[in-house]
């Protein structure tokens, strides 16, 4: 399994295929990235801290933050 750090620096240089279960046992695919020159600037206060077991990304399909609990990843490529 990839570290936090390992799944933060693919997300920042490129769009990456994250596959995982949701909340609900659902399986979801999504296309995310941390890319600065894809995400839109994050205003002041307006990006919370999320815990260490979770990943912060931004869904380009559906342009919006989502968090993926990173236990819950099935492939990521």
């Amino acid at each position: 399994m990839m570290s936090r750090e390992d799944y933060v620096s693919a997300l920042t240089k490129g769009v990456c295929t994250i596959i995982f279960n949701k909340k609900d046992g659902t399986e979801r695919v999504m296309k995310a990235t941390l890319n600065p020159n894809v995400v839109p600037p994050v205003t002041e206060g307006g990006m919370r801290k999320s815990p260490d077991t979770n990943l912060v990304v931004f869904d380009t399909e559906k342009q919006g933050w989502r968090s993926v609990i990173i236990e819950n990843i099935k492939s990521f490529k």
